[in-house]
């Protein structure tokens, strides 16, 4: 006897939502930026351990964040076998991502928000099919060639990343750029290198995300080479930083920097923030690829048990709406939370929120509004589900 609707849940990768809803937890944490426990305190006199936790989760949520994303790409155009209709489905995806940044944008009030780079970074269209070791090739030079190239420009080349606008001006914010034709080639550049060279930093990310995504995620074996490959780039990269840090000198240099105009030690592309920032290192994604390689290898093992999927039903219902929520949790910021600085407590709030209210969702409804949206229009335009 058939259970359609049986097997269509124990498709899902549990464990990808969960490390999805640890990245968009860190971010939370990132964008309220807590000052204080109870009550906000004034920055200077933030608690040294939020500074640690600020320092703990600082990039490296978002660079999760980057890499579920490659990955989701991959589940979402067939996995291991792609569907003949992925590209269509991606082009969709990535119109759909760039009206709802654009919106988010417009209701926060922010100049840029992630979800617009989102929007650009699926110019991995062409290379949905490509094989494995294709793009983790691909992924390993550009992780070597990009932080070099960011490196160079932040450091001797520092006018050339501004805005192409006259006078450096931004460009409009939310949906009042679609309206704004001579605004758009500003956009582009500054989706391209603005934002702290998010698009050079992310561009490894997503194309290991893209690989691993292509693997065989429900396979024993593959996982434990997943954790394995894990730990050694953990490992690598952590002592390749301590080695540029002391026998090549890359603290002491930049601790004698006379200023921030002064160009950086060369050493210092090799470590890790917060000796250098997280664009600028060469060993800060590969290490995160390993993170994430980790976690997603413990928690699609344990995620198979049915207990642990009860107890982590929270977790994993969050990271099912880790775009509606990625989006509430910004236009909530800036237009109900009031001036920062922000509480500890505002953030635990948020979270503990979205971690009672996902799984009361998802009893009712099979996905996030902003998701269901998205796949909405995804299977009305592009209706074919043919694998190539």
């Amino acid at each position: 006897m058939n259970h359609p609707a049986h097997t269509k849940v124990r498709e899902r990768l549990l464990g990808l939502d969960a490390v999805r809803a640890l990245a968009i937890v860190g971010m939370v944490y990132m964008h309220v930026g807590p000052t204080g426990w109870l009550s906000p305190a004034p920055m200077a006199d933030k608690p040294a351990s939020l500074g640690w936790i600020e320092q703990l989760v600082s990039n490296r949520s978002m660079s999760l964040f980057v890499l579920m994303a490659g990955i989701s790409v991959a589940l979402m155009t067939g996995g291991s076998t792609p569907l003949a209709t992925a590209r269509k489905r991606l082009a969709i995806r990535a119109v759909m991502l760039l009206l709802i940044s654009l919106c988010v944008d417009q209701l926060s009030g922010l100049n840029l928000s992630i979800l617009e780079f989102y929007a650009v970074w699926l110019i991995l269209i062409p290379l949905v099919r490509l094989r494995p070791a294709t793009l983790l090739t691909a992924a390993g030079v550009t992780g070597l060639v990009l932080p070099v190239f960011s490196f160079v420009v932040l450091n001797y080349g520092r006018d050339w990343p501004i805005s192409p606008m006259a006078g450096g001006v931004d460009p409009s914010i939310g949906l009042a750029v679609l309206i704004h034709p001579d605004e758009w080639l500003a956009k582009l550049h500054q989706l391209l290198m603005g934002g702290g060279f998010q698009t050079p930093y992310a561009i490894p990310l997503l194309l290991a995300g893209l690989a691993i995504g292509r693997l065989d995620l429900r396979s024993p074996a593959v996982r434990k080479k997943m954790a394995a490959a894990g730990a050694v780039l953990v490992a690598v990269c952590w002592l390749v930083s301590w080695f540029a840090l002391g026998p090549l000198g890359a603290e002491a240099a930049l601790a004698a920097m006379g200023g921030p105009m002064q160009p950086q030690p060369w050493a210092s592309v090799l470590a890790l923030p917060p000796d250098q920032l997280y664009a600028l290192s060469i060993p800060m994604a590969p290490m995160m690829v390993g993170v994430g390689l980790l976690l997603l290898a413990g928690l699609l093992t344990l995620l198979e048990r049915p207990v642990w999927q009860r107890v982590l039903l929270p977790l994993t219902a969050t990271g099912s709406l880790a775009l509606t929520w990625y989006a509430a949790h910004q236009i909530f910021i800036h237009r109900v939370a009031g001036e920062p600085p922000f509480s500890f407590m505002l953030f635990a709030g948020m979270v503990v929120f979205a971690l009672v209210f996902s799984p009361l969702w998802l009893r009712l409804v099979r996905r996030g509004p902003l998701e269901w949206l998205v796949h909405r229009v995804i299977v009305l335009a592009v209706p074919g589900q043919r694998r190539s």
